[in-house]
């Protein structure tokens, strides 16, 4: 195999450049486990770029691509401790792999059992991207096209502050397992009033999917209002079949589980 060449900028101006040769940008370095070294042909190391960061203000949050999964549950846990996304995040990998995957590199890849996917997408959460294409897109946008990822580095994320009350759950059989499925739920109430809704799954053949019909039926009821029973039911969501596991048995789980989550996020 020929040795890999490595490059280091320290502009983020220098980049697209780089990626123009189709070089391959490094920072956790996790994603690349999932692929083929001797096929590459050079690495550009982020290290050095100003990117490790995470940023809130009153009316939003904005997350460098370098931060690291322990860095947002870190720094955002103690600013907004009920945040989906810090929930997500701490319940993610192990401490070890927590301390090396970052944000960016995990939107990339977008591996089926990402635990960072459910609740960007709930969030409506948008993605800056430097090369090739430039400018703002939603996270949901870029992870269904593959136009966006070529020759293009993402630099932050960022989404709108809300107080949304939030469910997440990962469906394991072990504490280290990749989630068969994650559900992510949020709710936004205006004294007994949901004004609005988000419920999203990842780990079905369309890498996700936005339950919006049941967001429209929750939006503009109150919790009274609301008949939880039988909305899990008849879900058009369709899965890949798993070892053990058929796609109708993680269909009837997931909706099992999403009238749970509701459940508990509407008890009070």
């Amino acid at each position: 195999m020929d040795s890999i060449k490595w490059y280091f900028p320290e502009m983020l101006d220098e980049v697209p450049g780089l990626l123009k040769e189709n070089l391959i940008p490094h920072s956790g370095g996790t994603g690349l486990l999932m692929g083929d070294l001797s096929r590459k042909k050079g690495l550009i190391d982020l290290g050095h770029l100003p990117l490790k960061y995470v940023k809130t203000t009153d009316d939003s949050t904005e997350i460098g691509a370098m931060a690291t999964y322990a860095d947002v549950v870190r720094e955002l846990g103690e600013i907004r401790p009920n945040l989906v996304l810090v929930s997500a995040l701490g319940k993610a990998a192990s401490t070890p792999l927590r301390n090396r995957i970052t944000v960016g590199g995990s939107i990339a890849f977008a591996p089926i059992w990402s635990d960072i996917i459910g609740p960007l997408v709930a969030l409506d959460a948008e993605i800056t991207l430097i090369g090739a294409i430039s400018g703002k897109y939603p996270v949901a946008g870029y992870i269904k096209d593959s136009g966006l990822k070529k020759q293009t580095l993402i630099t932050s994320i960022e989404f709108a502050a809300k107080n949304w009350q939030s469910y997440y759950h990962r469906h394991i059989r072990t504490k280290f397992d990749f989630p068969a499925f994650t559900i992510t739920i949020l709710i936004s109430k205006e004294s007994n009033l949901i004004d609005d809704a988000r419920i999203v799954i990842t780990g079905n053949t369309n890498r996700f999917a936005r339950l919006t019909d049941i967001e429209e039926m929750l939006t503009d009821k109150t919790i009274g209002e609301i008949e939880i029973g039988g909305i899990g039911e008849n879900l058009d969501i369709k899965f890949a079949g798993k070892k053990q596991t058929s796609p109708e048995y993680l269909r009837y789980l997931v909706g099992v589980e999403l009238e749970r989550g509701l459940r508990e996020i509407l008890k009070d």
